[in-house]
């Protein structure tokens, strides 16, 4: 169970007033796409650029991120060097954020970029992953909730190619 209620606006009117390229991947992107999952955390693709990355440290600086396992009085400084590893996963005022930098099962940011499906929330607006790139994601994670995951975005799949 998440720590708080997510406020995923808030997150990626953030993202989005700094200029991020990203591509919204994971629990989201499944939402958006038509699932019935539900998601208590954000998971986004970044552009891997240095001048991205710096853009992802103003634009989530306001909302106070911290690792995932963060020890409350520990010492941390957000910065662009607390960005390793295949993902960075943060704890924010806005909820919980997973940067991955590493994309399993896809060729590149580029390509999933140019892949990606353009969604509106209110006045914003965001890039998604399509079915294909999530089906492709959740398969190469292995991980056994994604089996589930799989089988819903299969199925959402097959009723479109069936609507067209």
């Amino acid at each position: 169970m998440p720590r708080s209620v997510p406020e995923f606006l808030d997150l990626l009117k953030a993202l989005n007033a700094e200029g991020v390229r990203y591509v919204v991947v994971g629990g989201l992107a499944m939402v958006l796409q038509g699932t019935t999952y539900v998601t208590y955390d954000l998971d986004i693709a970044p552009s891997p650029e240095d001048e991205n990355v710096s853009a992802i440290v103003r634009a989530l600086a306001s909302l106070h991120p911290r690792p995932f396992q963060y020890v409350p009085g520990a010492p941390f400084v957000w910065d662009e060097k607390s960005f390793f590893g295949p993902a960075v996963e943060l704890i924010t005022e806005a909820g919980d954020v997973d940067i991955l930098r590493v994309l399993p099962g896809l060729d590149s940011f580029e390509g999933l970029l140019a892949r990606s499906e353009i969604r509106r929330i209110g006045e914003l607006e965001i890039r998604i992953a399509c079915l294909e790139d999530l089906i492709a994601m959740k398969a190469e994670a292995h991980k056994p909730k994604d089996l589930d995951h799989i089988r819903q975005l299969l199925a959402l799949k097959e009723l479109r190619e069936k609507g067209n």
